[in-house]
């Protein structure tokens, strides 16, 4: 229903580049649709692009909207030195934070040459850490994904609408799951604290509409409630190791409740995914899996309240499309379904060597 839509919005970070297909109906699998009761539909999804990317899909045809950008000065000195895989206690680690923290003193804004000129500027650093420094920023400028402008965080959020930020085009670029971890990163947290900020000034709505039953209530939320979407979540949460998107991330699932901010996770090798991703999660869908490793991460969370092993549950699933496991962990149960098929065009399929035959009606 729209009125309850409206205060919703939906955020899906694309790694692969699937999800543009959204855009257009599932034709193909009318029939399959028709089962179930469904229609093939589109929907009116906003797609951006980083913005050295953006003319780019636009010239070769390749869906997208809005181009989306960060302005340097949002990155603190950790998020640069993690980025480049450097510790802050090296010599390049500290002239960064150095410069950096300096340049957030002076300017309220400033440009990837700011950096780099304050970089040669420095003092304190011999040549060849000035060199070495100046260099990985040119490399990130490179990334595409920054300007002085910068995207503000409002305009990825659409009250009743998905929004797709598609970061595929870092897909085969050397350290691309580190760019992706940068913007997945700042994302969340600044999406964080805007709900936090909103969740107060609803509270203070609710207690004003309280003391007051007989004044004017505003139904329509200042800024919707938010489901972030992450696709190959084992890359950005590890079970070892951090990124710059774990601790945003970790943050939400601790502590998104109250804001009204969820997260919805999806990966394929569960058994390499933060352990905080399985003990915070409330539902956990699983399609049939067969290693051990993602067994034994499954079960871990489940074993309390399971009268059978996960991988009896699993192999008594039947074998068609979309059949799965959904475990409750408030109620602590377990529900075997049957996920429908899309409405929209799926993008995300295994393509095959042979073409499927179709009939055509003369």
């Amino acid at each position: 229903p729209k009125e309850i839509s409206k205060n919703l919005s939906v955020l899906m970070f694309d790694t692969m580049g699937v999800f543009w297909t959204m855009k257009f109906k599932n034709e193909k699998d009318r029939e399959l649709l028709d089962e179930w009761g469904l229609k093939p539909e589109g929907m009116d999804v906003k797609i951006f692009t980083p913005v050295g990317y953006f003319k780019e899909y636009k010239d070769k045809g390749i869906p997208t909207d809005y181009a989306f950008s960060i302005k340097p000065n949002e990155l603190d000195a950790s998020d640069w030195c993690m980025s480049f895989e450097i510790s802050l206690n090296d010599p390049l680690g500290v002239l960064i934070e150095r410069t950096i923290n300096k340049l957030k003193k002076e300017k309220n804004d400033f440009s990837m040459d700011d950096i780099i000129k304050e970089i040669q500027k420095d003092d304190k650093s011999d040549k060849h850490t000035k060199d070495a420094a100046e260099n990985r920023f040119n490399a990130a400028d490179g990334w595409g994904v920054f300007s002085e402008k910068g995207t503000p965080i409002r305009d990825l959020i659409s009250e009743g609408k998905v929004t797709v930020l598609d970061l595929s085009c870092y897909a085969t670029q050397g350290g691309g799951w580190k760019i992706k971890s940068l913007v997945i990163g700042l994302i969340s947290q600044k999406l964080f604290v805007e709900r936090m900020t909103a969740r107060k000034l609803e509270e203070y709505q609710a207690v004003n509409e309280a003391q007051d039953p007989f004044g004017i209530k505003e139904t329509k939320k200042k800024m919707p409630l938010i489901w972030m979407m992450v696709d190959e979540a084992h890359e950005f949460l590890p079970l070892e190791g951090e990124t710059t998107a774990t601790f945003p991330l970790t943050t939400i699932l601790k502590e998104g409740r109250q804001p009204g901010i969820s997260l919805v996770l999806a990966s394929q090798q569960p058994g390499k995914i933060h352990s905080d991703v399985m003990t915070q999660a409330d539902v956990v869908i699983s399609h049939r899996i067969t290693a051990k490793l993602d067994v034994d991460a499954l079960s871990a969370l489940m074993q309390s309240y399971m009268r059978e092993g996960l991988a009896a549950q699993l192999d008594n699933l039947p074998r068609v499309k979309g059949s799965a496991i959904v475990f409750d962990d408030v109620n602590e149960k377990m529900y075997p379904i049957r996920v429908r098929p899309r409405f929209t065009w799926h993008g995300g399929e295994a393509p095959g060597a042979i073409d499927e035959k179709k009939d055509m009606d003369l």
